[in-house]
């Protein structure tokens, strides 16, 4: 079976794509599950706390605010979990994998196919404010992220989240089954 990776922003419902092909049987890996794991290590602890100078455990909230005021941190971090999630994403034995920074990380060339989800920037915000309540803070994350619409010239599939979810079902179940038969 071939390997598809979904992207897209954040909030922009990956994870609800990704649940909706795993309630349709099919394989899934999230490279967001696999950077919590990875987090929750002792070694990358101790890292993570020597680069911010946060203690052990370190407080999502707070690894938030030092990855905020500091760009260096951002990319520290980045250096750090990128690879350890991309090498660990390569072993699992999936047909769809949520990979966000599918693109940043110059991932294309480890799967066959890729679908952008999308839900538009307007809505992408809302959602964001609904989670975060935080209109600097979510202002912040965007402006960190490469925007969903430079990710789409890449895409095989591009699935809208704005629409109900028995649309998005429906688009699901058709490329799902193009694949299987193709």
């Amino acid at each position: 079976m071939a390997r598809i990776a979904i992207t897209g922003g954040i909030g922009e419902g990956k994870s609800t794509v990704l649940a909706m092909l795993a309630e349709m049987g099919f394989a899934t890996a999230s490279s967001d599950a696999v950077a919590r794991e990875i987090f929750a290590e002792p070694a990358t602890q101790a890292s993570v706390a020597r680069m911010t100078g946060l203690p052990q455990p370190i407080d999502p909230k707070a690894l938030r605010a030092a990855l905020a005021d500091s760009e260096e941190v951002r990319r520290s971090l980045n250096r750090l979990m990128h690879p350890r999630v991309v090498e660990r994403m390569a072993s699992h034995e999936a047909t769809f994998f949520e990979v966000p920074l599918l693109i940043e990380v110059a991932s294309l060339r480890r799967y066959d196919a890729t679908w952008v989800v999308t839900c538009g920037p307007e809505e992408q915000r809302r959602r964001l404010l609904d989670r975060y309540a935080d209109l600097a803070h979510v202002e912040r994350i965007l402006s960190t992220q490469l925007p969903t619409p430079a990710k789409i010239p890449f895409a095989d599939l591009v699935i809208r989240t704005n629409e109900p979810l028995a649309t998005v079902r429906r688009v699901l179940e058709r490329a799902a089954y193009q694949l299987a038969t193709a």
